[in-house]
C-alpha cells in the first residue's frame, strides 16, 4: 500500500489536508464483493484553513500558535490580570492576523525589502543579550521553544508592516501648531518638572570577555567616540555597536534626575549642553558613552521644549484610527473568506487596531512621524 496527500472540502467549505491510502504499484484492487481483511482507516484532518485572504491563507495551526503567543505575552506582562486580558484581546486575534496578511501583501506589491533591517535587528538582539555570535543567538532562541527561522520570519514581517504604515499611512496624519498648543494648555500640569537630563547611551560590555580583551573593547569605545565627534550619527552607532538593551532604539534612555544617576555619570553628563557626548566612561561592567539629548531645568517646561513630545502623543492617538481606515479600504478590495464560526472583527467600520502587533518581537517606537514634503511648518514629522 502507499499513501498520498490530497485536499477535500469539508464542512462550511473549509479546505483540509487528508491522508488517503491507495494500493501501491503492482498491487491489485480488491475484486467486487471481496471482504477486506484490513478496514480502511478513518480520514485524519492534519490542518485546516480558517481564512483565505486573496491568495494567502491562515490555518488552524497558525491561529493556535498566535493564541499561545498572545497568552504567553499577557502572562508575562499582566500577571494575575492575564486571563481577563486574554479573553478581551483574543476576540480580535483573527482580525490582527488578517491585518498582517493584507499589509504584507501590500509590502510585496510595493517591492519592499526587509532583509538588511532584519539582519541588523537580529544582531542588535544578540548584542543586547550579550551573546558572542549569531549561532549563540540561534541556540538561545531554540532554548525558548521557538525555531530560529520562525523568529526571524516574525521580525521580517513586523519590519515590512511598519514600512507600509510609514509609507502609506503616516503622510495622511496632519498635526497643526494649534493642536499642539491646545494640548499643552489643557495638560499644563504634566509639564511641571524637576531638573532632568535626557540621555542616550552606547555600552560596550566586558561581560564574559577575558581581561586580555578589555583594552580592545576600550579602544573600540574610543573609536566610536571619535566617529561621533566627526559627525557620525550617535543613534546609528548605538544600533550597530551598543550592547545596551536600548540599542535597537538608538540607545535612548529617557529623562533622569540627578539623584537617579550614578555619581560618575552625573558628573560627566550634567555639565554638558544639548547634543554633546561624554568621554568614554569605564564602569564595572564595561565602557559607556552618553549623549545629552535635552536638558530641562526645574519649573514649567516651555511649549517649544515640549512640542515634539506633544506632537508624538497626538500622532499616536491619530495613528490607530487612520490605520483602521486604511485596512478597511484594503478589505473592500480584497477577497476574504472565513470558515464557519470565525469572525473578522476588523470588518466593522468602528473596529480598532492592535498597533503593537506591528512590532512584537522587541519593544520599539511606533512608526516615527515624518515631515510631509513642502509643508514648511512644524505640523509635519521628522523621521529617524
Amino acid at each position: 500500500m502507499r499513501s498520498r496527500l490530497t485536499f477535500f472540502t469539508g464542512g462550511a467549505g473549509v479546505l483540509a489536508l487528508t491522508l488517503i491510502t491507495t494500493p501501491a504499484w503492482g498491487q491489485s484492487h480488491p475484486k467486487p464483493g471481496a471482504v477486506l481483511v484490513h478496514p480502511v482507516a478513518p480520514v485524519k484532518i492534519v490542518e485546516r484553513i480558517i481564512a483565505r485572504i486573496n491568495d494567502k491563507v491562515i490555518t488552524s495551526v497558525q491561529y493556535a500558535q498566535a493564541r499561545s503567543q498572545l497568552k504567553a505575552e499577557l502572562k508575562q506582562h499582566d500577571g494575575d490580570q492575564a486571563g481577563a486580558a486574554f479573553a478581551s484581546q483574543s476576540k480580535n486575534l483573527l482580525r490582527d492576523l488578517i491585518d498582517q496578511r493584507l499589509l504584507l501583501e501590500r509590502a510585496s506589491d510595493m517591492g519592499l525589502s526587509a532583509e538588511t533591517d532584519t539582519i541588523r535587528r537580529l544582531d542588535s538582539i544578540r548584542r543586547s543579550m550579550h551573546l558572542p555570535t549569531m549561532r549563540a543567538l540561534r541556540q538561545a532562541i531554540r532554548a525558548q521553544g521557538m525555531s530560529y527561522s520562525e523568529f526571524r520570519h516574525n521580525i521580517r514581517d513586523e519590519i515590512l508592516t511598519r514600512k507600509v504604515i510609514e509609507t502609506d499611512v503616516a503622510p495622511r496624519i496632519q498635526i497643526t501648531p494649534a493642536e499642539i498648543k491646545a494640548y499643552y494648555l489643557a495638560h499644563r500640569k504634566q509639564f511641571i518638572r524637576p531638573d532632568e537630563v535626557d540621555l542616550a547611551e552606547i555600552f560596550i560590555s566586558r561581560k564574559g570577555k577575558p581581561t586580555s580583551d578589555w583594552p580592545k573593547l576600550k579602544k573600540l569605545a574610543r573609536e566610536i567616540q571619535a566617529r561621533v565627534a566627526n559627525g557620525a550619527s550617535f543613534s546609528q552607532m548605538a544600533e550597530q555597536y551598543s550592547n545596551g538593551t536600548t540599542a535597537a532604539q538608538g540607545g535612548g534612555l529617557g529623562y533622569f534626575q540627578k539623584s537617579q544617576l550614578a555619581p560618575s555619570v552625573a558628573q560627566a553628563v550634567l555639565p554638558l549642553a544639548n547634543g554633546h557626548v561624554t568621554p568614554v566612561l569605564t564602569r564595572a561592567n564595561g565602557y559607556y558613552l552618553y549623549k545629552v539629548l535635552a536638558v530641562h531645568h526645574a519649573g514649567v517646561e516651555s511649549l517649544a521644549s515640549a512640542s515634539q513630545r506633544i506632537e508624538n502623543v497626538i500622532y499616536q492617538k491619530k495613528l490607530g484610527p487612520e490605520v483602521r481606515r486604511y485596512l478597511t479600504r484594503m478589505r473592500h478590495k480584497a477577497y476574504i473568506k472565513l470558515a464557519q464560526g470565525f469572525v473578522d472583527t476588523g470588518s466593522r467600520p468602528s473596529a480598532g487596531v492592535n498597533l503593537t502587533r506591528f512590532e512584537r518581537v522587541l519593544p520599539q517606537d511606533m512608526p516615527k512621524p515624518i515631515k510631509k514634503p513642502g509643508s514648511g511648518n512644524s505640523s509635519g514629522f521628522t523621521g529617524g
